[in-house]
């Protein structure tokens, strides 16, 4: 089975809330929230617009070449960096 992994990591996070919500809820969001909670949020949008995309997109050029296959697409998060702690 062959993979496609695709890594998001957006860099004008509060660019894109200025465009969708206002300059107003970007302050707010740029001094009241933390940054790490508004990348998680704006990154899970993006992935889910990109996933809802790629399948349409895909269901569609694989029936018109007669392709018959079996496509999971699935979000995961990257594992987590456990360097220096130590378990008990």
């Amino acid at each position: 089975m062959k993979r496609i992994i695709i890594d998001i990591d957006i860099q004008n996070i509060l660019d894109i809330i200025k465009k969708r919500k206002g300059r107003l809820s970007a302050l707010f969001a740029k001094y009241l929230i933390k940054e790490d909670t508004i990348r998680e949020e704006v990154e899970r949008r993006v992935v889910d617009e990109i996933q809802k995309g790629v399948e349409m997109n895909l269901k569609i050029r694989l029936h018109q070449e007669g392709i018959k296959a079996r496509v999971n697409i699935r979000q995961e998060n990257p594992p987590t960096s456990h360097i220096g702690q130590t378990s008990q």
